[in-house]
């Protein structure tokens, strides 16, 4: 039911949104008025210090996908405006119609943001598998979390092949304002993952897998976090305490962590026919900083997508979780190793 819908456990109230949308509505609508008045100067003294490094023009590219990502969020903030006028008058904000809208608003969002990157970056990428997806939902989508700007370029694929993505993502995230304001009118979780207490949050992203369209998508992270070496090693150490038997498994990967089961089991018990898409990724590394992205632009290597569907009735059943439990680190060994032979390539 629509009444029923959760987007977050503790963010979503009506004075936490306004809060927060009173700062980063108003920050984003004048950065861009003023990148666009001081765009030309700006990026003149880009080119003259781009040219004396005999660089491919890292700092030019980077300035104008700023604009143009300011350009994109200002135009979704208005564009969200407009359909909250034409729908919230008459209380249909949630209605089928307006959730149509709203998704089609974000496929615009997604496509007009990768578009720039690989006009001005150079971004490029590449889907192996992709008759996995075009043969339609509903689907729960397990992505790798290899980079910032994963759920982007997943949302990215699902949308070419047809899919409506509903997102398990960090509450961070409501601090990018097209995120939070349409990310609030269609199905969507923002998750605290850092809740003393995360029986709430589990329930709720069970809840996100009730009701899924035959075009829709529900995609979750399961490594809970990107990857690193320092972060395997806690994974591991928590699993020696919590699940002792998938210590093994966990010890055998090298470029992933290992699998949150909560979440995952919660959505399958809503999901339970819905088949499983393993959708891995190489390709664009992980960058901590601006400086990292300028080092990198244009980007090297194209970014390359494996996606590999798994029948749900082939899968032990979630009434057998400990069994299902043990087939997923499996295939996630395999999802590992995956990584590890296409990043040499």
């Amino acid at each position: 039911m629509e009444s029923q819908r959760q987007f977050s456990a503790r963010e979503s109230t009506r004075a936490a949104r306004l809060k927060r949308r009173f700062i980063t509505v108003p920050a984003i609508l004048l950065s861009f008025s003023v990148g666009a008045v001081l765009f030309l100067p700006t990026i003149l003294c880009a080119f003259f210090a781009d040219a004396l490094r005999k660089r491919p023009f890292p700092t030019v590219r980077l300035l104008a996908y700023g604009l143009w990502w300011l350009a994109i969020e200002s135009g979704g903030i208005l564009r969200a405006a407009f359909l909250w006028l034409r729908f919230a008058p008459m209380k249909q904000l949630l209605s089928k119609n307006s959730l149509r809208a709203h998704s089609k608003l974000q496929h615009w969002w997604t496509s007009s943001l990768i578009g720039g990157a690989r006009f001005f970056l150079g971004l490029k990428f590449r889907l192996e598998g992709r008759e996995f997806l075009e043969a339609g939902g509903p689907i729960v989508v397990l992505a790798r979390h290899g980079s910032q700007g994963d759920a982007l370029l997943v949302a990215a694929v699902l949308a070419e092949a047809g899919l409506r993505p509903r997102f398990v993502v960090k509450r961070q995230l409501l601090w990018d304002p097209c995120l939070d304001i349409v990310g609030h009118r269609i199905p969507n979780y923002f998750v605290d993952r850092d809740a003393s207490d995360n029986r709430i949050e589990i329930e709720n992203i069970g809840k996100l897998a009730g009701d899924l369209s035959q075009d829709e998508a529900i995609v979750i992270f399961p490594e809970g976090t990107r990857f690193s070496q320092a972060k395997l090693e806690r994974a591991v150490d928590a699993l020696s305490i919590s699940a002792p038997e998938r210590v093994a498994s966990a010890r055998r990967l090298h470029s992933v962590l290992p699998v949150r089961t909560p979440g995952l089991l919660a959505i399958l018990n809503n999901a339970v026919t819905t088949d499983l898409v393993l959708l891995n990724h190489v390709g664009v590394t992980d960058f901590r900083n601006l400086r990292d992205l300028w080092v990198n632009i244009p980007f090297p290597a194209p970014l390359h997508f494996n996606a590999e569907r798994l029948v749900r009735s082939e899968l032990p059943a979630v009434t057998e979780p400990e069994i299902l439990i043990e087939t997923i680190d499996e295939l996630w060994e395999k999802f590992d190793q995956w990584v590890l032979v296409n990043q040499k390539n």
